[in-house]
């Protein structure tokens, strides 16, 4: 399958990313996603491409003002949270039809979909590298800014809590080496004993 079906599936998702920073968070989990497809030939690009590119068109549903407590390091409002999976299936399920594209593939893809945030688990080597690359977006250097701006914390100690969570909250070890490797490059501070990385009101911590 050739990168046109992406391109045009990237094409009818952009109307439902125009907001929470989204048209930057999938451009850039997609690049993370390429990257970690590079290290498991075991899994299938035509289902991890496709989910990145999908997987938050269910936050164009959900009013801005109620976003912010749905995800990031204070989340605590899981139903809303849960309606953005549940919205982004039915807009995907409706984006890969009207493209033909296989169904069998079509139902992982929207699988992975449903329970990209709230699900811990992972299903498959598929949803862990979708779900890596989705976390990994918090381990750039534009995402770090945008989120520290967005959640209004202090950047030092947010890298401290990323890198806290880090090895619990990655599935694969070559997402844990890309995490590692955007702290460094953002300056990650040297841990300051008063401050053990916590967060106030730490929460799931979402991307």
């Amino acid at each position: 399958m050739g990168k046109e079906i992406y391109e045009k599936i990237e094409e009818q998702a952009k109307p439902y990313l125009d907001t929470r920073c989204n048209e930057i968070h999938v451009s850039i989990c997609y690049g993370m996603a390429e990257r970690l497809l590079s290290h498991y030939p075991d899994a299938d690009p035509e289902v991890v491409l496709p989910a990145i590119l999908l997987h938050d068109v269910g936050w164009k549903m959900v009013p801005e003002e109620k976003q912010l407590s749905a995800f990031g390091p204070r989340a605590d409002d899981l139903e809303t949270r849960r309606i953005h999976e549940i919205e982004g299936v039915r807009i995907a399920r409706r984006i890969l039809a009207s493209l033909g594209y296989q169904a069998e593939k079509t139902e992982e893809i929207l699988s992975i979909i449903d329970g990209h945030d709230s699900r811990e688990e992972a299903l498959s080597l598929n949803d862990a590298i979708v779900k890596d690359a989705d976390k990994l977006w918090r381990f750039s250097q534009v995402g770090l800014e945008v989120d520290v701006k967005r959640f209004g914390v202090d950047r030092d100690r947010y890298m401290r809590w990323l890198k806290k969570r880090m090895s619990g909250w990655l599935f694969t070890s070559a997402a844990r080496d890309l995490a590692y490797r955007g702290l460094a490059d953002a300056g990650m501070p040297t841990k300051d004993e008063a401050d053990d990385g916590d967060l106030p009101g730490d929460g799931q911590g979402l991307p």
